[in-house]
């Protein structure tokens, strides 16, 4: 059974689960915990936008942004963001999970992340909803950031989206102007935190190494927070060579 198939499996078994009442054991949180995103799956069958984006960050690597966050100064006493969730992977270290909020599109990772950490507050939906007004999100909110209970956050961590930026949000979001989806999650993930708060990021290297490339938006964020430490990476998605970099960032 190929992952695609393994997917589909799972997805089975939770619509079926899910009909029945009761809690899931840990045997099947740990059964649905093996579900990966569509990433790289397209010759196999999956289909979507989340051909494109899904790829979850593997544990090794979740527990090394964690090493970080707490390296950095986070104690674990404030909110928790992760803007695009998947099925909860980071997470997991969280010591607190009431403290913990998150977006994801998917609804089927986003009922894992539920079943895996009911103490979070998980929302179905894209992250720009954070900073429309609800429960429509058809315009920008005009007296407040942002909606979100948690905020000002701690920690912002999370491994975005990446590639151009357009989606049926992107219209709201003119200035600053975010050419590359991981750029705009990097810039309002910052604006969310506290001061003194962290950024942790897993994200494409193409931020740090493509010169002046999307120089204004690094301009923005530098007014917002400063670079604390980055770390080139090798492959690690099961099913993409992209070069990845773990950013740390921390709001002035």
């Amino acid at each position: 059974m190929n992952q695609y198939e393994l997917n589909k499996a799972i997805e089975a078994f939770i619509a079926e689960r899910d009909a029945r009442s009761g809690g899931y054991s840990p045997d099947e949180k740990a059964y649905i915990r093996r579900y990966e995103g569509a990433g790289g799956q397209g010759s196999r069958g999956a289909s979507g936008e989340g051909v494109l984006y899904e790829f979850y960050t593997p544990d090794y690597v979740v527990n090394l942004m964690w090493e970080l966050a707490k390296q950095y100064g986070f104690d674990g006493k404030g909110t928790i963001l992760e803007p695009g969730l998947g099925t909860g992977r980071l997470l997991d270290p969280a010591p607190d999970k009431s403290r913990c909020y998150g977006f994801e599109i998917n609804p089927v990772t986003r009922r894992i992340a539920q079943i895996i950490h009911p103490g979070a507050r998980i929302y179905e939906g894209y992250f720009e909803t954070a900073f429309l007004e609800p429960p429509r999100f058809t315009r920008r909110l005009t007296d407040r950031l942002t909606w979100l209970e948690g905020y000002p956050f701690s920690l912002v961590i999370g491994n975005p989206p990446y590639g151009k930026y357009r989606n049926r949000y992107s219209a709201y979001f003119p200035k600053p102007k975010m050419h590359q989806i991981e750029l705009f999650f990097m810039y309002y993930g910052l604006r969310l935190l506290r001061s003194g708060g962290l950024l942790v990021y897993l994200t494409s290297s193409n931020f740090m190494r493509n010169g002046w490339s999307y120089q204004g938006e690094k301009f923005d964020m530098e007014a917002l927070a400063d670079l604390m430490d980055a770390y080139r990476l090798p492959p690690v998605f099961k099913s993409s060579q992209v070069p990845t970099d773990i950013l740390v960032f921390r709001k002035k």
